[in-house]
């Protein structure tokens, strides 16, 4: 019966063995009878041991063939964690020449002590549980710095009677796919310029400091900083460049700042700063100071030297508020204060100013819908010739009418529509309204005077002037050369081949260009060496003490000579005294601009002004004695006759002063 068994052998009836050979042959065998039966049972075991064999050796080399085909990392390990295979791929994976080096080696002779303690540990739990570890993802330390991630599966290894004998595993390398998420997750919790934390981790740290304050017994000081007219780096240097600048910044603030402190992008040029753990008042001053010192430095930033200053406002958990977006929103009010104060400061919050935040942020709510509105209107103030008296022009000055407010002072929402992007479209709107108002004077019979519109530094660099005046001068059929220009030297301009080309551009048109607050910009002299300027403004502070300080007629005195020397003619601002108006005659300067000859007027006031002017000089002269220049009638508060005073007195009185 076991020969019956054993393949390839036969036992004949003769008492012969016959055993097949591979191939067909056959080969017998001749027992004494008595003898048969047990040399089929020696012979039947010994082909059973060799069936055996070569089923150890098919196993070894499916296991051989596996671990050198395999993708992933496979290891066996004894109950000490040492290695007692791996497979080929892990030998390439941890940078040995062959899966022989890793034999009684551990995670300790590969990894850094951190990862071989974690894996230690795991693989003794699996030996003592008998439970797997399936799946579980892990970060390993490599010595040289490395970070990589890995989904590792960890099973018991048991031999024949059930007894654990050590641990085997996988891994599989997700570090590529972990990075992306790691990306992913960053991208959505930082700031994509500055690489700083954004609003959303910002809120989260700030609800870990407060915790943790809360615990201790202590403060956290929350500033939000915002760069002081970073939109005119942006308006003459371009918005590559004021990227880079804020780029610095972050860079300045990190370095500034503690460890333990936390700085993120509030958004646009505004940043906020997290100081937990400070007991007293003084420590929140010195990082102040500190932060605002920094940024004051200058910054060299694609080969020029910026220069830029920051406002900021504080407040503190948990006297101002016990959550983030309470304690956001005051020190949002107290930087606000700041920049009313003068700027380059910081302010800490109170609440009486954070009242006055929430009425400025519901006026900027409003000012979005003004233009929709038609809420905004302007307002004229003549320019007027010194010696004779004329009115040689009208400026258009820009006024908002709130449904609830008033009439609100340019001052107090030009830099708002310029942070808002909205200066272009608005400016648009002026030098159209302008263009026409004068067009109707002339239709009404009144003198061809030049009309000044003011320009926005959005308006200058982003809102394609050029384009834009000749579109506004074809549709409303202006002369272009009763157009006028005025740029403010202390926000717009940068000397750059940029701004000249725009600038002769619109020299090409036929506008004539002035430059408003001379005197008042670091620059000016150069200014007037390099731009084809018509005429200059000479500041009102400089025109306001000119009757008490020697210093400021001296400044005076000295412009209306480099203007005069330059061929570029001067107009005196904010003119208020018989005082100014007569030394400023007397210095011969051209033109002169304030509220000693009018107050900026509404259109039909400001027609009714030009009207009265023009009967007057025709009283006075039979004619109205326009000149090639633009100019036209006496103006009598110039010159002292009284029909227009009385006209002025008549008019004026409801016309409030902004």
């Amino acid at each position: 019966m076991f020969v019956g068994l054993v393949t390839g052998a036969n036992l004949l009836p003769e008492g012969a063995l016959r055993y097949l050979r591979p191939g067909g042959a056959s080969s017998y065998w001749h027992f004494f009878p008595g003898l048969a039966a047990v040399a089929c049972i020696v012979f039947g075991l010994g082909i059973l041991e060799n069936s055996i064999d070569r089923q150890q050796r098919l196993d070894r080399y499916l296991l051989e063939a596996f671990l050198e085909h395999i993708p992933d990392n496979v290891f066996f390990k004894d109950l000490d964690s040492r290695f007692v295979r791996i497979s080929d791929a892990m030998a390439r994976y941890c940078g040995l020449r062959n899966s022989a080096q890793a034999i009684q080696k551990t995670d300790a002779d590969i990894f850094t002590g951190e990862h071989a303690a974690q894996a230690l540990a795991d693989e003794r739990e699996v030996i003592r549980t008998g439970r797997s570890i399936i799946d579980r993802e892990e970060k390993e330390t490599w010595p040289d710095g490395r970070e990589t991630w890995v989904l590792t599966t960890k099973v018991p290894l048991r031999d024949k009677r059930g007894r654990i004998t050590g641990t085997m595993g996988i891994t599989r390398d997700v570090t590529a796919r972990k990075q992306a998420e790691l990306r992913i997750r960053h991208a959505a919790l930082h700031d994509s310029l500055t690489g700083l934390p954004n609003r959303m981790l910002l809120e989260d740290r700030l609800n870990q400091a407060t915790a943790s304050a809360r615990r201790e017994r202590k403060s956290v000081a929350i500033m939000v900083l915002d760069m002081d007219r970073f939109n005119y780096v942006n308006d003459s240097l371009g918005y590559f460049v004021g990227d880079r600048l804020l780029e610095a910044v972050a860079v300045r603030l990190k370095d500034c700042l503690r460890e333990s402190d936390s700085v993120a992008r509030g958004g646009g040029d505004e940043f906020v700063i997290v100081v937990p753990g400070v007991s007293e008042r003084e420590e929140i001053d010195l990082v102040a100071k500190k932060v605002l010192g920094v940024i004051a430095e200058p910054f060299q930033v694609e080969c020029h030297e910026v220069r830029i200053t920051g406002s900021m406002g504080i407040s503190q958990f948990p006297k101002d508020g016990e959550i983030p977006e309470k304690l956001l929103q005051e020190a949002d009010a107290a930087m606000f204060n700041s920049k009313k104060r003068g700027r380059g400061c910081y302010t800490f919050c109170s609440p009486a100013m954070t009242e006055a935040s929430r009425r400025q942020q519901r006026l900027e709510a409003d000012l979005v819908q003004a233009c929709s509105r038609d809420e905004f209107v302007l307002h004229y103030q003549p320019f007027v010739e010194s010696e004779s008296g004329r009115i040689t022009g009208m400026e258009a000055l820009l006024r908002w009418k709130h449904p609830g407010h008033g009439l609100i002072s340019p001052n107090q929402f030009i830099p708002y529509l310029e942070e808002m992007g909205m200066m272009v479209e608005v400016g648009r709107w002026a030098m159209r309204s302008a263009c026409r108002q004068s067009v109707e004077w002339q239709r009404q019979g009144l003198p061809a005077i030049r009309i000044a519109v003011n320009v926005s530094s959005q308006q200058f660099y982003q809102g394609n002037i050029v384009d834009m005046t000749e579109f506004v001068l074809r549709e409303t059929g202006l002369d272009p050369k009763l157009l006028e220009l005025e740029l403010t030297e202390s926000r717009v301009l940068d000397s750059s081949e940029g701004t000249l080309s725009i600038m002769r551009r619109l020299k090409q048109i036929g506008v004539s260009l002035s430059l408003d607050d001379f005197g008042t910009g670091w620059s000016s002299l150069s200014y007037l060496r390099s731009f084809p300027l018509d005429r200059i403004k000479i500041d009102r502070s400089f025109v306001r003490d000119i009757a008490t300080e020697p210093t400021a007629r001296a400044m005076v005195k000295s412009i209306l000579g480099l203007g005069q020397s330059l061929s570029v003619a001067c107009i005196a601002e904010g003119v208020e005294t018989p005082q100014q108006r007569d030394f400023l005659k007397n210095q011969k300067c051209p033109e002169m601009q304030g509220f000693y000859f009018s107050r900026p007027l509404a259109a039909v006031d400001s027609t009714a002004l030009l009207r009265e002017a023009t009967l007057d000089a025709k009283g006075v002269s039979g004619k109205w004695g326009a000149r090639a220049d633009g100019a036209s009638a006496p103006f009598s508060r110039a010159s002292g006759r009284q029909p227009a005073l009385q006209l002025r007195d008549q008019v004026i009185p409801k016309t409030r002063t902004l």
